[in-house]
């Protein structure tokens, strides 16, 4: 084999093996899981607020607030920690929006340490928005993200009829 032969063969074993790697690296950054859980690791209270859509535009909301001491903490966060988001296309662009409702209310909940707070919001269209900006929940269409809002919820309102 000529030196020139062995440069052609290399350049078209090395191209095809760099490029599938960058996609390989690049699908791990856009795919890789991050747990709700850790948005806030020393959380010390909750608070969710649900605010239900109706048709005639009225708007209902229930807001309730969980210290670590209370039961209701512990359930909400062994629910966040069982669910995880991801990068979209959508937050590389930066979107600071979510597309629609598809569980006819919307959840924004609160992680608070002290005076650092970080928030997400959802709708249950598989997007979150965390502290403004659009990422993923679970892997295939809206499933996970309804899910976890029924979770959430159903915390919310045993809270209620506790009152």
């Amino acid at each position: 084999m000529t030196y020139k032969m062995v440069k052609k063969l290399s350049l078209r074993c090395v191209i095809p093996a760099v490029a599938a790697v960058l996609l390989l690296a690049g699908a791990c950054y856009m795919l890789w899981p991050h747990s709700f859980a850790d948005l806030q690791p020393e959380c010390d209270s909750i608070t969710i607020i649900r605010t239900d859509d109706a048709e005639d535009l009225s708007y209902t909301t229930t807001k309730e607030t969980y210290s670590a001491d209370s039961p209701a903490f512990a359930q909400i966060m062994d629910i966040l920690s069982r669910y995880t988001y991801h990068r979209s296309f959508r937050t590389l662009t930066k979107a600071n929006n979510v597309g629609g409702n598809h569980a006819g209310y919307w959840l924004n909940v609160y992680l608070d340490y002290g005076d650092d707070r970080v928030d997400f919001t959802c709708g249950g269209t598989g997007e979150v928005l965390i502290d403004g900006l659009a990422w993923r929940v679970g892997y295939w269409g809206d499933r996970a993200s309804l899910s976890m809002m029924a979770e959430l919820a159903a915390v919310l309102e045993k809270q209620e009829d506790s009152k």
